[in-house]
Order: structure tokens, then sequence, then C-alpha cells
């Protein structure tokens, strides 16, 4: 009985990335009923999701994909808050695509694309990921809180993939990013069409 007990409690350990998950869930969808801005604060996230991908694989070390959320989630604090103060160069939507074409300029720099079927998935997803943002921001309001609830589901199924695989970040990274995307791309979605 102990050893079934010991397995069951290591079992639910080993979940930690989908409890904390859940809170930031809960904290995105409370931040939906609050504001009417989902385009603008949810948009430029889907490049930020890719952004924290590529700074992992620029590392070459699956674990930094956790400090690559906290540098991500930096730099796109810094750009709200210059837009929100009206200085003019930093629009959340560009900033962010460009500070992610600049991660993948490093990861040329660095030499990564030597594994090319990583590096071609890694930069497939910034491009793909770099347009639903900017497409986000250049429609109307509730268009673009859809097309980013769109980019959630889309990543959602890419964090998917990388659990699977278990290159680039690590999995509980990619088990985390899943669990918060699916349903944040959902709510997104719900609100655009409420």
């Amino acid at each position: 009985m102990t050893d079934v007990g010991a397995q069951r409690q290591a079992r639910l350990t080993d979940r930690w990335p989908t409890a904390l998950a859940l809170v930031t869930v809960a904290f995105a969808i409370g931040l939906m009923a609050l504001v009417d801005n989902e385009a603008e604060l949810f948009g430029p996230s889907v490049s930020v999701m890719a952004g924290i991908y590529l700074l992992a694989y620029v590392l070459g070390r699956p674990w930094t994909a956790w400090v690559a959320f906290a540098v991500m989630s930096g730099v796109m604090s810094v750009l709200q808050v210059l837009h929100t103060l009206d200085v003019g160069w930093s629009d959340p939507f560009i900033g962010i695509v460009v500070v992610v074409a600049v991660l993948w300029l490093a990861a040329v720099a660095r030499r990564r694309f030597a594994d090319i079927d990583t590096f071609s998935l890694q930069t497939a997803g910034m491009v793909v990921f770099g347009v639903i943002t900017l497409v986000s921001a250049a429609t109307s309001p509730r268009l673009g809180a859809a097309v980013a609830g769109a980019g959630f589901l889309a990543h959602g199924l890419w964090d998917a993939y990388h659990f699977k695989i278990n290159k680039v970040v690590h999995r509980s990274w990619s088990e985390y990013c899943a669990v918060i995307d699916i349903p944040t791309g959902i709510a997104l979605v719900v609100v655009a069409l409420a």
C-alpha cells in the first residue's frame, strides 16, 4: 500500500506545472472580465510565447524556458508601459515581433541552424506567431481578440508537440504553457464573439 500511495503522490507532485498553469488561467480570465482591450493585452503575447521557445533554443538549454518566460514577460511589460505613456516607437505588437526577430538572428549567430529540422521549426513558429500578432493588431479590437485566441490555441498545439518530442524547452514548460494556452484561447474567442 505504501508504494501505491507514494507513486500516487509522486504523480501529483509531477503535475505542478498544470497546477501553476490553472492559477495563471484564472488570472487571465479574470483580467479579461476586468478590461475591454483583450486584443491589446493578449495579441502581443502570441509572439511572446514564440520568443520564449526561441530564447531557450538560442541558449541551447531547455530549462532556460523558465528564465526566458521572465525575460520575455519583462520586455512585454516595458513595451506595454511605454505604450501607455504614449512613447511613439513602443507599439507592443511591433516591438515584440522585432524582439523575436532579434532572437532568431541570435540563433543564426550562434550557428544553431546545424540542426536544420529544429531550426526550421523554430523559424516557422517565429513567422507564424509573428504574423498572428501583427494581424491581431491590424484588425478591429473584437476581431483582434479572436485572432489572438486562435493564436493561443495554435500555440497550445505547439506546446503539445514540444512536450511530445521533449526538445527545445523543458517538458515542465511545455506542459505549463499548453494548459494556459488552450483555455485562454477559448476564452478569447468567446469574449470576441460575445
